[in-house]
């Protein structure tokens, strides 16, 4: 696989590349995942997280992994050389002491992500907060500040805003309703990073009536040299799904499309914004 779109992975999305390689190996030896699991020492859910790319995949494993499927020495070495590329530290992880596992995994993949959808329900993306909007959001969750959170939030957006991945972003209108600090300086924002040439953002009124996403936010993920989404990322409130069946990604793919159908135009949405900030 290739890369024809100018982005190069980094060491999450090539983690998830050689899971992938790996899960295709075992299913063509016609082993199970118990039994890959039995040979190398392991536990069958490690083996399904080195499968999709969810844990560090250790090149002595893929080495035991490899004779069990009956991996030729050539390419055996050269999915254990790019194991020991995968498991590099990426820039995310000096923060990890102040976001939790399973998020730290979204932010890997969305630093490489060519393409990101999202619909907000109830809140403004992260990597499109102000500052003084995240302060306003932990105060009135955690009764406090934390700077250094904030610290990470500014970075994610730099980065982001540095590779310019394709950022499709439908909002309901009640995150814009909602006070959080100061909506003003919030509001404007939107309206500037909407006119970023990387950036489409919609926004889903109340008087558009029902529709397909009522159950909550979402978003989608499309990685380097992928034609198709690859995840759907869903968040609770103390853990995350990640989504990867084809049937899945389907349905999101739909439901997104019909959001953005019923959603303002970018144009319109624009204007809607200013009216909020009069």
């Amino acid at each position: 696989m290739h890369d024809s779109d100018g982005l190069s992975p980094g060491s999450l999305v090539r983690r998830w590349r050689l899971g992938r390689q790996l899960r295709s190996l075992r299913e063509t030896s016609g082993k199970t995942m118990n039994e890959a699991a039995a040979y190398i020492g392991v536990k069958r859910p490690t083996i399904s997280r080195i499968e999709t790319g969810k844990q560090a995949i250790l090149a002595k494993n893929v080495k035991f992994l490899c004779q069990l499927y009956d991996v030729a020495t050539p390419e055996a070495e050269t999915l254990m050389n790019r194991a020991e590329r995968s498991n590099e530290r990426g820039w995310w992880a000096s923060y990890s002491d102040v976001m939790p596992d399973w998020f730290e995994i979204y932010v890997g993949f969305e630093a490489d992500a060519k393409e990101i959808w999202l619909f907000c329900s109830e809140w403004v993306p992260g990597i499109l907060q102000t500052a003084a909007h995240h302060r306003a959001l932990q105060v009135g969750n955690l009764g406090r500040s934390d700077e250094r959170g904030i610290e990470f939030r500014q970075e994610r957006q730099a980065r982001v805003a540095a590779r310019k991945p394709r950022l499709r972003i439908v909002l309901n209108e009640a995150v814009l309703r909602r006070r959080i600090g100061d909506m003003g300086e919030q509001i404007a924002h939107l309206v500037d990073e909407s006119q970023r040439g990387h950036v489409t953002l919609q926004v889903l009124p109340f008087d558009s009536g029902p529709h397909v996403a009522m159950t909550g936010s979402f978003n989608v993920l499309t990685l380097p040299g992928e034609s198709q989404p690859n995840f759907v990322y869903l968040e609770q409130a103390d853990s995350a799904t990640y989504l990867e069946r084809s049937v899945d990604l389907g349905l999101y793919s739909r439901t997104f499309t019909s959001l953005t159908e019923q959603a303002l135009s970018p144009g319109e949405s624009r204007d809607f914004l200013a009216t909020l900030v009069r």
